[in-house]
């Protein structure tokens, strides 16, 4: 250790140095002043680890420079010497947790080993502390990486797991009881695209893994681990093999009440009703991670138990024509709705034919890539990845088409023209395009807007010049010419499409806004198109 003296009596530094040759102690005089501004100077250069100093000092006295020198290195030990004694001082000296306060006059070898050894002792200590503290700091900054290791170590199946245990327990992590349950909580993606972007997703997913270790201190036997996927894997800690899986879905369940309150998105929580001892913990996590999919096609619920087995169907022969048309035709007829058109009757077909969650997933990415490479846009590559990690049909198809109407608004958005129709139709015509496969009527517009029913019915024909159902009809009117337009396309399934599960109600309505019905519509189309040919 280094000391460093100080005192602005020449003859005493040099009387205290001569008495530290012969104590015999593992301590090196670093410096010594005899001024207040050279003891500043030196310290700062040195940075002793005990100082002994006058506190009789002119200009700063000892008890200032010792307030200097604690801003500077806190965990510095300090032995006040002083001619006379004088309470005020001493309780001063306390206050600085000095580790002895000397008079000159008294000043003897043993009574300057007996401080000094003090202050190396507590010297000592305080690093030691220090160390600790520093090490604690080091694993709190990175305590989700080492959990990351952690858990690799124990799916190695090769690793010592008395000291992976060990490992787990420096980190916070004890299981004492015999049995271990899996789960794992699952962002999705669609929530999270609509209120962040997805540079941010990574911040997002640690502010879930902070919920879930902060609810976590109240039910010790569930440990949250942060994967590379955005999940918060669970494992629970249980005596019992056959206990319910009560505790954990309540757990999941706060959690995501906690989640959609503070960061306003969606969490799926699911867990495995199986239990396993530590010793086959891999062969239960790869369980869990086969039956990711296996809830993909089920009814959409904020916590389940994962199903066991999943049978998926075969898949036809698929070229898409259809779907593909229809999103070539949003970019033609510089309308976002034809993307619901292609892809709500789509997810229904898939869902009900139960196709391979892979080849759904392969065939959303295509959609986006044909749109892309029409639209002359780009993906962010975060895209591919996240949907990827989908867990639902529901997630996968809304992540979709939300980045097909990106691609969309980036090939046909241009700036806004003074005479371009009120922002507040834009935002109705928003609505009805993700909604144009159903019946929207003012109910649904105004609790959408936050507006009561009739304020917003006498509002929207002062706004439009039309009531809302005569807007509605004609909007889809339109798309319904368009749509018949094309070769093969038949009436039933336009009325189908825009939401009418009637065929004469439909006609009565396209007659009304277009002046024929629909099957002369289509008549006459084919007429022309025979004549131009």
């Amino acid at each position: 250790m280094t000391l460093m003296l100080i005192d602005d009596d020449v003859p005493m530094l040099e009387y205290v140095e001569y008495l530290l040759g012969s104590l015999g102690l593992e301590l090196q005089l670093a410096a010594s002043a005899s001024s207040s501004e050279d003891a500043l100077e030196q310290f700062h250069t040195v940075l002793p680890d005990l100082v002994i100093i006058d506190i009789g000092l002119p200009g700063m006295d000892g008890l200032e420079l010792a307030d200097a020198f604690r801003i500077t290195k806190p965990e510095v030990r300090l032995i006040f010497l002083t001619c006379y004694e004088d309470f005020h001082y001493s309780k001063r000296a306390i206050q600085l947790e000095a580790d002895d306060y000397l008079i000159k006059d008294e000043l003897s070898p043993e009574q300057l080993k007996s401080s000094l050894s003090k202050a190396m002792s507590r010297f000592k200590s305080r690093e030691e502390l220090l160390e600790r503290y520093s090490f604690r700091q080091a694993i709190e900054r990175n305590k989700e990486v080492l959990k990351q290791s952690f858990l690799k170590q124990l799916l190695s199946g090769t690793a010592d797991q008395e000291n992976t245990l060990e490992f787990g327990e420096r980190l916070g992590i004890s299981w004492k009881l015999p049995y271990l349950r899996h789960g794992f909580l699952h962002m999705d993606a669609a929530s999270v695209t609509e209120r962040y972007r997805y540079k941010d997703i990574p911040l997002i997913h640690f502010a879930v893994n902070n919920i879930a270790l902060e609810l976590s201190a109240e039910e010790a036997s569930i440990t949250p681990i942060m994967t590379r996927a955005s999940d918060i894997y669970l494992v629970w800690n249980v005596a019992d093999p056959g206990c319910p899986g009560n505790v954990l879905a309540e757990f999941m369940q706060s959690v995501r009440d906690k989640v959609e309150q503070y960061l306003k998105i969606t969490l799926r929580g699911y867990y495995s009703e199986a239990s396993a001892p530590l010793r086959n913990f891999d062969a239960l996590y790869k369980t869990l991670t086969e039956s990711r999919d296996y809830n993909f096609y089920n009814a959409v619920t904020p916590v389940a138990a994962l199903e066991e087995h999943a049978d998926f169907g075969q898949p036809a022969e698929w070229r898409g024509d259809k779907e593909r048309g229809m999103l070539s035709l949003s970019l033609e007829d510089h309308n976002a709705a034809w993307i619901d058109l292609a892809i709500n009757p789509w997810t229904q077909q898939v869902t009900s034919e139960r196709l391979q969650p892979r080849l759904v997933k392969e065939i959303c990415g295509n959609f986006v890539r044909q749109l892309a490479f029409e639209a002359g846009g780009l993906t962010e590559e975060e895209f591919f990845t996240q949907l990827d990690q989908a867990v639902h049909i529901d997630e996968a198809a809304r992540l979709t088409k939300r980045e097909l109407r990106n691609l969309w608004r980036q090939h046909t958005l241009a700036p806004v023209p003074a005479a371009e129709k009120d922002i507040r139709l834009q935002e109705v015509d928003r609505f009805l395009e993700e909604h144009v496969d159903q019946m929207v009527t003012s109910i649904d517009m105004a609790e959408h807007l936050h507006l009561n029913a009739s304020y917003f019915s006498r509002y929207f024909k002062k706004l439009s010049g039309v009531n809302f159902t005569d807007y509605v009809n004609q909007y889809k009117m339109n798309m319904a010419i368009t749509m018949l337009t094309r070769p093969h396309e038949t009436v039933e399934n336009v009325a189908y499409t825009l939401g009418f599960s009637d065929r004469a109600y439909f006609s009565k309505v396209f007659k009304k806004y277009s002046g024929k019905n629909p099957s002369e519509y289509k008549t006459g189309q084919a007429v022309e198109g025979s004549a131009e040919e």
